[in-house]
C-alpha cells in the first residue's frame, strides 16, 4: 500500500513536497476508521488520489486536479462527490470563510473589502438563515475585486461557492444591483460622517487654541505694575 501512494504522490508531481506522503498516508488511514460503517464505492487508486488531493488543500500546495483525475479512473462527478464524502467523513468539510478564500488565491489585499461587503450584505438581506453558506463569502471576494479593479477569474473563486454557474450568475446580478443601491450609499454616508467629524475637529482645535492663547498686556499698565510693586519692596525695606 505504501509503494503505491509513493507511486501516485510522484505521478502527481508531488514527490518533492515535504508532508504530502505523511498526511496523506495520515488521511488514509483515519478514511478506513470512519467508513467501517460506510461502504465506499471506489478503488484503491481513487482513495489514495483523493486523499492527496486533500492533503494537498491542508498543505496548502498546488494540485493538479486534471492529472489526479486521469490516476484516480474516476468520472469527474464521480471524484466529486467522492471528495466531498471524504471531507465529511474526515470532518475537513469547514466551510470557507472570505479569509480563507483571499489566502489561498493570494487576495489579501481584498479580503478587507470582501468583509465589508459581506457585513453589508447581511444587513440588508430579507433572510439571513443561510447567510453562513460559502456563496456570499466567494461572491464577497469576487465583488471586491471588481470593486478594487483586481482581475482575478471567475473560475477561481466559483468553486469555493458550491454553486453550478447559472445560480452563481443569478446571485451575480443580485449582488451588482445591492452593490449599486447600497454600497454607494453607505460611501456617502461615510464620507459625509467622516467630513463632519474632521470639522468638528478643527473647531475643537481652535476652541483650545484661543482657550490657551495668552493674553498680552498693555505697555503702561505692565510699567506701572512693575514700578508699584518695586516701590512696595523699597518700602518695607526701609
Amino acid at each position: 500500500m505504501s509503494t503505491l501512494i509513493q507511486q501516485l504522490i510522484s505521478k502527481m508531481g508531488l514527490s518533492d513536497e515535504p508532508n504530502v506522503l505523511e498526511k496523506t498516508t495520515e488521511l488514509l488511514r483515519l478514511l478506513e476508521l470512519r467508513s467501517t460503517n460506510v461502504p465506499l464505492q471506489i478503488n484503491e487508486y481513487g482513495k489514495i488520489v483523493l486523499c492527496t488531493d486533500l492533503a494537498s488543500s491542508l498543505l496548502d500546495i498546488g494540485f493538479d486536479k486534471e492529472q489526479a483525475l486521469k490516476l484516480s479512473g474516476l468520472r469527474k462527478s464521480h471524484y466529486v462527490n467522492n471528495k466531498r464524502m471524504f471531507e465529511k467523513l474526515l470532518d475537513l468539510n469547514k466551510l470557507p470563510s472570505v479569509n480563507d478564500i483571499c489566502v489561498q488565491l493570494s487576495l489579501n489585499e481584498a479580503a478587507r473589502k470582501s468583509e465589508e461587503l459581506l457585513t453589508m450584505f447581511k444587513s440588508v438581506a430579507n433572510d439571513t438563515s443561510d447567510a453562513d453558506h460559502p456563496q456570499y463569502a466567494a461572491m464577497a471576494v469576487f465583488q471586491a475585486c471588481r470593486l478594487l479593479k483586481k482581475k482575478v477569474a471567475k473560475t477561481k473563486i466559483m468553486p469555493f461557492s458550491n454553486l453550478r454557474p447559472t445560480q452563481w450568475q443569478q446571485l451575480e446580478h443580485q449582488w451588482e444591483r445591492m452593490i449599486e443601491k447600497h454600497y454607494k450609499e453607505t460611501n456617502v454616508a461615510t464620507k459625509l460622517k467622516d467630513h463632519a467629524d474632521g470639522l468638528q475637529e478643527n473647531n475643537t482645535t481652535e476652541a483650545k487654541c484661543k482657550i490657551q492663547k495668552p493674553e498680552i498686556e498693555d505697555y503702561e499698565k505692565w510699567k506701572s505694575r512693575i514700578l508699584a510693586a518695586a516701590e512696595a519692596k523699597l518700602k518695607k525695606m526701609e
